[in-house]
């Protein structure tokens, strides 16, 4: 009989990437073969993403390009529960569409198209848990375990809450097992997942400190990346979550989430924190670890933002100094609250906004990076750089690319010799 050959496109966020991991473990286990040209599959599944509309019409118009075709297509992910009607419109002969917790449900769905069943939709969460179906990606030493899933917030701009549902938390020993047979693997970077890891254990009653405390037990070369967490979320326990990531098995890498400078926009957005809670949180890692990577999020041009608010977001931006800012124009997407607002800010002023915070984060970044020429220290070896060279991180998760062929998961010894926006160029220390 002929074997099931998947070709498998992922889109999206670090989440959708864990997924996509586990879809090719629960199939590998099935008997499917992953393959890596499109040509060679007799399935295409798309692991799709639904947060941003530049994204969601990127994949609309792959999905496109498929309908009519010879090979059946699966689409997942977040799109499916958030643009079903869409997706049914731009490809009618689609062979199965399923949302981002039907993955167990998927290995039967693949065989049933394998088999020539078509438009067959699930949209139903699976009850049991897909982590055991983790599988980490082969020829890499980086993978991304997912802790948890769904949010507590009510955003007024997000739709992937209605896709992701409730807070669906991993307990911390499934958790740990996933890690430890990482590690044992070879894994050495290994990227904490989730849509936010504040939530972590709120369903369970366990806790992120005991998570990260518990993982740090675990002995190897290896570093955890923990995700994104917004403010509100951590009011009562950054000490404690600085306090274990001072460990050396962590990176001083902290994602936590601005949107907006201004207040008065952090309520219509209902993000459930203030610009003083954001700073708060900020100036404790700060304090406690002064060279640590802080990471944030800005929308631009979000209904109602004035000329003030938006300078307010440029003044806060310019006096915490981040390593890291992702600038996303405000798009509306379906369903949402603030898609319905009659404030809606003209798109030449987004624009021109995005450009204006743009140019002040590459000058700020840039500044930033170039304090760390001459440091020199230990780093591990991650991946293929984008133009050459391998790309390292070190304690700060700084991404430092030596130009030379170096193995993969090693560590070693190297002194930071020039700085640009995007990375640190290195020079490995000779013995």
């Amino acid at each position: 009989m002929e074997t099931i050959r998947f070709y498998l496109e992922t889109y999206g966020c670090s989440l959708n990437k864990s997924d996509s991991d586990i879809i090719v473990g629960h199939l590998a286990s099935l008997g499917a073969e992953r393959v890596e040209d499109s040509d060679n599959a007799n399935v295409l599944i798309l692991n799709t993403c639904g947060v941003k509309e530049p994204t969601e019409d990127r994949i609309v118009h792959r999905l496109e390009t498929l309908s009519g075709g010879t090979v059946p297509v699966v689409i997942t992910g977040c799109l499916p529960r958030i643009s079903l009607d869409r997706i049914k419109t731009v490809i009618p002969d689609f062979a199965a569409v399923l949302g981002p917790q039907s993955i167990e449900s998927l290995g039967p769905i693949v065989e049933r198209v394998f088999h020539g069943e078509r438009s067959i939709v699930n949209l139903e969460s699976d009850s049991g848990s897909k982590l055991r179906l983790f599988e980490g990606p082969p020829n890499s030493v980086i993978c991304t375990v997912p802790i948890c899933e769904g949010c507590l917030g009510s955003c007024a701009y997000c739709a992937v809450r209605f896709a992701r549902g409730e807070v669906r938390s991993h307990s911390i020993s499934e958790i740990r097992d996933v890690v430890e047979r990482c590690v044992h693997l070879g894994y050495r970077e290994i990227r904490l997942t989730s849509q936010d890891a504040g939530v972590f254990g709120h369903d369970t009653g366990e806790d992120l400190v005991k998570l990260l405390a518990t993982l740090d037990g675990i002995d190897g070369a290896h570093m955890y990346r923990l995700g994104m967490f917004n403010p509100n979320l951590v009011l009562e326990s950054i000490d404690d979550i600085v306090e274990v990531m001072t460990s050396d098995h962590y990176f001083k890498f902290f994602h936590v989430p601005l949107q907006s400078g201004s207040d008065r926009i952090l309520e219509s957005m209902a993000r459930q924190y203030t610009v003083d809670q954001w700073r708060l949180i900020t100036g404790m890692i700060r304090k406690r670890i002064p060279r640590a990577t802080i990471a944030t999020d800005i929308i631009v041009g979000f209904p109602g933002e004035s000329n003030d608010d938006f300078e307010l977001t440029l003044e806060l931006l310019e006096s915490i100094r981040p390593s890291v800012v992702n600038i996303s124009k405000y798009g509306d997407r379906p369903g949402t609250r603030a898609s319905k607002s009659t404030e809606k800010v003209d798109t030449s002023i987004k624009k021109a906004r995005s450009r204006q915070l743009s140019d002040s984060v590459h000058q700020m970044v840039t500044q930033e990076n170039e304090t760390w020429i001459g440091w020199s220290g230990r780093v591990i070896v991650t991946e293929p750089g984008p133009k050459g060279g391998t790309v390292c991180r070190n304690s700060a998760y700084k991404p430092i690319v030596v130009h030379e062929d170096l193995k993969f998961g090693t560590i070693v010894q190297v002194e930071v010799v020039s700085a640009h926006r995007t990375h640190l160029a290195a020079q490995k220390c000779r013995d």
